[in-house]
């Protein structure tokens, strides 16, 4: 039977030790311990890294006494000593922390052998290097009462002796690095068959061709039973998934095959995220996956509509006010305030218990987030209802859920053996298949230490004989059972290896190639001793595969794209009103449909791809923060702010349009990028400031929507900004958060369409326009002529003008002549062809065209992959450049 302290407490009486919760302890500690600032700001994970280590440094005494614990030969101001000294303080102090295993142990140790229930022998490794110092002493504790084995018993050396036996010939390739795997002075030896580096394309590769490999060997061999094959796999469901399938096919009987995951554990998942939406401002990939949840009471249209708006920065949908009863209830309940006190956190626990789904289908889940909720609110119970709310140990024991442990298969005496990457084999094979050889497994990559260097490892235990984890240790045992492993193969051991995983991405072979390679003669480079599935002639696959013959496949000819497609459809007439009239067109939508037709047609079909990735200020929130302190820094009919009063208001501003459109970047993680928007919005504000005093402008509106029509088609957009010059000019202004650079360019090249569309567009006027839309109105018509246009670029406060002939201000750039024309003129074109049904495609030369001859963004050829799909290869751009701009 395997030893373990509960084993030893029957076997002894001892009664069950309970332990006291680590970071009740620690927030009493108070400011005076070495992790005091990380406590403050992560409690739960580095009450998790104290609890480690600290269990690690009890088991490295022999006695379980804090006081056997001295560092006097440690420098006293060193970092190893301030650590270890507050980690034996800690627990002089409080006894009580002490893990109830550990205590079992401590039990054991004071036990005479009278009190032993039955007398019992332990069969144990002495010479094993990764036990610690506790663990040898409870073993030596126990031979005292029972008495030691002789390592010449027969269940010894069955149990221990026999599995270090390296069982290859040392004759043969394998048998050598057997022996040798970690002996860096050992000679080479000639490469046969006995041990080989394969590598296929993937993971399900690898388990078809384990299958191939032991049809092949199980057909030549007579003798080779199957229970003589080995397979090794790295642990995860993606390696027992695709071999219990490629093995199940090939009708090979698997012996102790791990069981995989039959369901998502979406309980436990809709809990989790529903509790991280309790912290607002709620991460909208959290809030996204919540709404899409099967388990709540809407259906999976509503979730995926809600969703879908979060993912596009809309927390409150006009769909929500369509919804009712409970679906009306879940909704309030997710974008609630957060639970300022345990009280109202349970409360909230229990009503999203209420409002799950009733679906049959879904029942089993449903049950699992109900059963994983009661945990919760009973771990809770315990905690006053009129304190702080505990939300972040809520979310911790929510993310701990797990699926059912899924069993061993059944043990077949005829069948194929399968361990896993950490286990030791028990008993010897003939043949033996390692899977999954890529970098991290074989060994498997060390996992790091909070607390100390591994030089600072060697130093504590130099100095105190405390013998403490450290990555050189890991890595050593790590070496050491993957040694012990191949040793089990008496014939031949394969190793299998992955050149891409799922998502198509190169991998590397695993580290422990080098120490293989160095023992075979004539290689150069660890990387020759790989050898790829190719079929040719005299590779060690033609040895292990029985190959059949390949089907011969024509190569397909790769379609060509033509330069347009029919339709037999008024493609500018896609998306109509409930009267059947065409939808307005935006200018982001006509510039669009200036760089690609096809990437119009999908967002006019709602075809375009939502990316679920987390919140970040890019370039379109940039702007939108800026626009929105702009328009209530700069209010119509007031005085142009003062620096003092613009210094005053863009940081309540910006905070109170951050709570608004973007609440993510309240938290402190982003307290950087916040504080340098906040820098260049006052930049830029004071800079306007100036401009509009120097130009004795009057700003008469702020976000004002236009409309009218563009070559029949009806058009609409919004303006930022609309100032008149004392002489009654008025001037429509955009704000753009970028530099003028390129948009000059877009200008003087006649590309630009936005502030141009603006001008020929006019404010609707009728009996309910409010007083700022009638003044707007009165001021566009007002004046005979077409309005003068202006882009305000924020980043440089940069002004360009156009629409005035001749304008004396040094603080204006003036771009003269039609800023519109190439646009208007490529415009129409790809309207005529729309309405006949025509729908153009790209050409591989379009982004350069655009980009260099119009100075526009090619964001549109980047929509969708089905853009790159219907791009035609070709050194010519898909529309014609006009003569005078054609360089």
């Amino acid at each position: 039977m395997p030893l373990s302290p509960q084993l030893l407490a029957s076997l002894y009486a001892l009664p069950h030790c309970t332990e006291k919760p680590l970071r009740e302890v620690l927030e009493t500690l108070g400011d005076n311990v070495p992790w005091a600032e990380s406590f403050a700001v992560a409690p739960e994970q580095t009450a998790s890294a104290i609890g480690a280590m600290l269990g690690h440094l009890m088991m490295a005494t022999r006695d379980l006494e804090p006081g056997s614990i001295t560092t006097d030969a440690l420098p006293s101001d060193g970092r190893a000593r301030v650590h270890i000294d507050a980690l034996r303080d800690l627990w002089a102090g409080s006894p009580a922390i002490v893990p109830s295993d550990l205590a079992t142990l401590k039990a054991i140790l004071a036990c005479e052998a009278a009190e032993a229930l039955q007398s019992f022998q332990v069969i144990w490794d002495r010479n094993c290097t990764q036990l610690t110092s506790l663990e040898r002493a409870v073993l030596e504790h126990l031979e005292s009462h029972h008495g030691k084995l002789d390592e010449d018993d027969i269940d010894h050396v069955r149990l221990i002796s026999d599995r270090k036996i390296c069982r290859a010939p040392a004759s043969v390739l394998a048998g050598h690095v057997q022996r040798h795997l970690l002996d860096p002075s050992a000679p080479v030896a000639p490469m046969d068959d006995s041990l080989a580096v394969l590598s296929v394309r993937d993971a399900l590769t690898e388990c078809e061709a384990a299958a191939a490999i032991v049809q092949r060997w199980l057909t030549e061999d007579q003798t080779l039973a199957a229970s003589e094959i080995g397979i090794i796999l790295p642990s995860g469901p993606e390696y027992i998934h695709y071999l219990s399938e490629a093995f199940g096919q090939a009708g090979l009987t698997t012996s102790s095959l791990p069981g995989v995951p039959e369901r998502r554990n979406v309980g436990g998942e809709t809990l989790l995220h529903f509790l991280q939406c309790r912290r607002r401002p709620a991460p909208a990939m959290a809030l996204a996956s919540l709404y899409c949840s099967p388990i709540l009471c809407w259906s999976p249209d509503v979730g995926t509509a809600l969703a879908s708006a979060v993912m596009a920065g809309d927390f409150q949908p006009m769909l929500v006010h369509s919804l009712s009863g409970k679906q009306a209830a879940l909704f309030s309940l997710i974008r609630s305030a957060s639970p300022a006190t345990n009280g109202q956190l349970k409360e909230q626990v229990r009503s999203f218990q209420r409002l799950l789904s009733d679906d049959e289908l879904f029942a089993p889940d449903v049950a699992e987030a109900k059963q994983l909720a009661s945990r919760l609110l009973a771990a809770l119970g315990n905690a006053n209802d009129a304190a702080e709310a505990e939300l972040e140990k809520a979310i911790q024991m929510a993310a701990a859920y797990q699926a059912p442990p899924c069993p061993r298969g059944d043990y077949f005496l005829g069948g194929i053996s399968v361990m896993l990457a950490h286990e030791a084999p028990k008993r010897q094979f003939r043949k033996l298949l390692v899977l999954g050889f890529n970098d991290g497994a074989y060994p498997p990559s060390p996992s790091g230490n909070p607390f100390f260097l591994d030089s600072e490892v060697v130093a504590i235990g130099g100095a105190t004989g405390l013998q403490l984890p450290s990555q050189a240790k890991q890595l050593d045992a790590a070496l050491e059972l993957f040694a012990r492993q191949i040793g089990a193969a008496s014939e031949q051991v394969i190793f299998l290896l992955s050149e891409r995983d799922r998502g198509g991405n190169f991998l590397s072979v695993s580290s422990s190639l080098p120490l293989i390679s160095r023992l075979v003669a004539g290689l150069e480079d660890p990387e020759s001793l790989v050898v790829p599935l190719t079929h040719s002639e005299g590779t060690i696959w033609d040895r292990l595969v029985a190959w059949k013959p390949r089907p011969v496949v024509e190569p397909l000819q790769p379609l060509e794209v033509p330069s347009h497609y029919e339709f037999d459809l008024d493609l500018l007439g896609l998306r109509k009103k409930d009267d059947g009239s065409p939808r307005a067109q935006s200018p982001s939508r006509l510039e669009k449909l200036l760089i690609s037709p096809l990437a119009w047609v999908l967002a006019e079909l709602g075809a375009e791809h939502v990316s679920w990735q987390p919140e970040a200020l890019d370039v379109m929130l940039r702007g939108s923060l800026a626009h929105e302190v702009f328009e209530r820094l700069f209010p119509p009919g007031k005085d142009h702010p003062s620096n003092e009063v613009i210094e005053e208001k863009v940081p309540e501003l910006l905070l109170e349009r951050i709570r608004a459109i973007a609440p993510f970047l309240q938290t402190s993680v982003w307290a950087v990028e916040r504080n340098t928007l906040e820098a260049e919005i006052t930049k830029a504000a004071k800079h306007w400031s100036m401009v509009l005093r120097s130009l004795d402008a009057e700003i008469v509106g702020n976000e004002f929507w236009l409309s009218g029509t563009l070559f029949g088609h009806p058009v609409h957009g919004k303006a930022d900004c609309l100032l008149r010059l004392p002489d009654g000019q008025p001037i429509v202004v955009d704000y753009k958060k970028s530099s003028s650079g390129t948009r000059r360019q877009r200008l003087q090249k006649g590309w630009d369409l936005q502030v141009d569309l603006y001008r020929r567009m006019s404010v609707q006027i009728d009996e309910r326009s409010h007083e700022g839309v009638v003044r707007i109105g009165e001021t566009l018509s007002g004046w005979s002529k077409l309005p003068a246009v202006a882009y305000h670029t924020l980043n440089d406060g940069n002004v360009l003008l156009n629409g005035i002939e001749v304008f004396d201000s040094t603080e204006v750039e003036l771009v003269a002549g039609d800023i519109a024309a190439n646009a208007l003129a490529l415009i129409s074109a790809r309207f005529e062809a729309l309405k006949a049904g025509r729908l153009e495609t790209n050409t591989t030369a379009d982004a350069k065209f655009f980009q260099k001859a119009a100075a526009l963004g090619t964001y549109a050829l980047e929509d969708s992959p089905l853009i790159t799909a219907f791009m035609r290869d070709d050194t010519a751009p898909s529309v014609t450049l006009p003569d005078d701009q054609d360089d």
